[in-house]
This record gives structure tokens, sequence and C-alpha cells, in this order.
């Protein structure tokens, strides 16, 4: 998968598997939170981590999809590690310039 910002709009697409989706950065920091939170409701039930049986509306504006529990797992590490990447260049942004 993979996760862009538009350097003008500021707009987050994120890609997974066949999917492609666009959030603002508000709908991106929601969509991490309702996949961690998915993840763990869906894990403690004890579902077959690799049947695709679980509804996720988050992932398509128009109509719900289902994911396996390890798709949750993977879509929550790139998100996790895209949300590090966004805080990091607002730590750097706001370095003095010296």
């Amino acid at each position: 998968g993979y996760v862009l910002q538009c350097i003008h709009c500021k707009q987050i697409t994120i890609g997974f598997g066949i999917l492609v989706f666009s959030r603002t950065v508000t709908e991106f920091y929601k969509l991490v939170e309702d996949t961690h939170s998915c993840y763990a409701h869906h894990l403690a039930m004890g579902i077959d981590p690799k049947l695709r049986s679980i509804p996720f509306l988050q992932l398509s504006e128009h109509s719900c999809v289902t994911v396996s529990l390890n798709d949750l797992y993977y879509l929550g590490e790139l998100l996790d590690f895209a949300c590090a990447k966004l805080q990091l260049e607002k730590m750097i942004a706001s370095l003095p310039n010296n």
C-alpha cells in the first residue's frame, strides 16, 4: 500500500490492495482510529484472520467493503507509518531556521 499527501491541498490519498481513496487530514486521523478500533474489536471476537468477512465502511465512500483481520492489521501498520511521517514533518517544520 501507499499513502500520499498533496502539497497543495493537503488531501491524503491511500492506496491499499485494489482500493484507492482520499481523505482530508482530519478524516485521515479518524480513519486511523477506526481501523485500530475495528481491528481490536474483531480480534477480541476471535475471527479467522484470513476470512474476509469484516464490513469496513471507512474504506469506500459509496459502498461497504469486507476485509480480513489480516487486512486491517496491515492497513493499520501502513496508516501508523504515515501518521509518524506526518508528525515528523510537522516537528521539523517547527524547528528554528538556524
